[in-house]
């Protein structure tokens, strides 16, 4: 068993900020990713430009900040950083080379503590999209492998994809509909032999507390929950878990709790157990785990 938690900063056009209030070694690996304002998935992480060297360098002066200052002697995964915000807004994908500069240059900086990288993507079905290659994630891929062998570290390669951009993606019939979407529609069972681990964020907890229903009008029950945990499990591969969800609503509102602790509950109705590899997703704030 091991668990993952992510772990949140930012880049504030000048400088670097810590989102997250805790730093002990709350999991087995924190995963170190932009958050705050602005977004995730790279949105909010420094890019001083598209070439190799702006990825190596961005890398290395973000690995510094995590060795030196932020999770001093902690094990941790850091982001490969998917997206950038032009000036003129929006978002666009970095550059291939950039990204295995950044691998590059979070190796050469990070120490035994640099436990691997995490593809910050959360589109659970960018391939199929055609906004993605096949071919980026296995090149990618080679570069963490090429790393290991020269450090000898036995680097992760971890994906959260959530399944909530797979629900807004079109509209669905029945909750038959959707099951069969998740078991076919993703990019999951065709690259997860790339990643060591892939964590589903199921976006049962956040659809709930806002109200909000799959396209097509279906509600999000405890009962399709159960049943898309056990397509999960029926249809993924068998490094593929889930993430569990929370924020701070859960502190003060009694049906978020509720939507939190069905997490529980649902893998065990729906496999019989938990999964035993689990990844945490709990916003910022160390009150909210615990």
């Amino acid at each position: 068993m091991a668990t993952w938690g992510l772990w949140y900063y930012k880049w504030n056009g000048s400088g670097y900020e810590v989102l997250s209030d805790w730093t002990d070694q709350k999991f087995d690996y924190i995963i170190v990713t932009d958050g705050g304002e602005g977004g995730t998935e790279g949105k909010t992480t420094k890019y001083s430009g598209p070439g190799y060297t702006n990825g190596y360098n961005d890398a290395g002066e973000l690995i510094e900040k995590i060795e030196n200052q932020w999770l001093s002697g902690r094990n941790y995964i850091v982001e490969i950083p998917y997206f950038y915000v032009p000036p003129s807004g929006g978002k666009k994908a970095r550059p291939q080379n950039y990204w295995l500069g950044w691998i590059d240059g979070a190796a050469a900086w990070g120490s035994s503590r640099l436990k691997g990288f995490y593809w910050s993507l959360e589109n659970i079905f960018y391939i199929q999209a055609g906004k993605l290659s096949r071919y980026t994630i296995e090149a990618i891929w080679a570069r963490i492998m090429e790393n290991r062998r020269e450090y000898g570290q036995n680097y992760q390669f971890i994906w959260i994809p959530s399944l909530r951009s797979l629900f807004v993606s079109r509209r669905f019939s029945s909750e038959q509909d959707v099951l069969e979407a998740v078991a076919y529609e993703t990019d999951v069972p065709n690259i997860a032999n790339y990643f060591n681990k892939v964590f589903i964020q199921p976006g049962y907890y956040f659809m709930n507390i806002r109200g909000q229903t799959i396209s097509g009008g279906i509600p999000y029950t405890y009962s399709l929950f159960v049943d898309i945990l056990k397509t999960i499990h029926n249809y993924m591969p068998s490094n593929v878990s889930i993430e569990m969800e929370a924020d701070g609503t859960v502190r003060a509102n009694d049906d978020a709790e509720k939507y939190a602790c069905d997490y529980i509950k649902a893998q065990k109705e729906a496999l019989g157990y938990l999964w035993s590899d689990r990844a945490y997703y709990f916003d910022t704030e160390e009150i909210t785990v615990d």
